[in-house]
């Protein structure tokens, strides 16, 4: 690469330029972009981003001085290394923005025996519903019929869920906004 390939660069909080080769120049731009694009939406994106360029500009300033040669694209990769990547300040609280539904309680009269419960809570846990339905019919005898009170509670209570497919569908599908 030639001195004509090269470029200045200039980092908030730094009033020298900083020679860089092109290569260097774009791998800073593109973690820059990066940052921006991971800190959408949080207040203090702006201030990150610059508190970023002048930590980039804090290790370019203990490389030799004037006249030495521009940074080359793989020191400057090797300093956004060091920096790691960027992402937001603020997370969003668990359950909140983008992501999957994920598992809920529902009942599923699909092929179900007495309100779909069972199958229900088969397609909550993953598991194979003539074993939840030996499970619960053992669990009723055991405690003496308490579990079919509670069963009754619950096919009046969960959502209904038409279909397995549905359910799986439903789980599946992103959280609303």
């Amino acid at each position: 690469m030639t001195m004509d390939d090269s470029t200045a660069i200039r980092l908030t909080g730094h009033t020298a330029a900083y020679p860089a080769t092109r290569e260097a120049y774009d791998a800073l731009r593109r973690y820059l972009d990066d940052a921006r694009r991971a800190l959408r939406g949080d207040p203090d994106a702006d201030e990150i981003v610059r508190d970023l360029e002048a930590a980039v500009g804090d290790r370019l300033s203990t490389l030799p001085g004037p006249g030495a040669a521009p940074v080359t694209g793989a020191r400057m990769t090797a300093i956004l290394a060091e920096l790691g990547p960027v992402g937001p300040a603020h997370p969003a609280p668990p359950g909140v923005g983008a992501g999957v539904r994920g598992r809920f309680w529902c009942r599923i009269p699909e092929g179900g025996w007495s309100g779909g419960v069972c199958l229900g809570l088969a397609a909550y846990g993953g598991f194979r519903v003539d074993w939840v339905r030996t499970v619960v019919l053992l669990l009723t005898l055991f405690t003496g019929g308490l579990l079919a009170a509670a069963y009754l509670v619950l096919l009046f209570v969960l959502p209904v869920v038409p279909t397995v497919a549905d359910y799986e569908r439903r789980r599946d599908a992103p959280r609303p906004a």
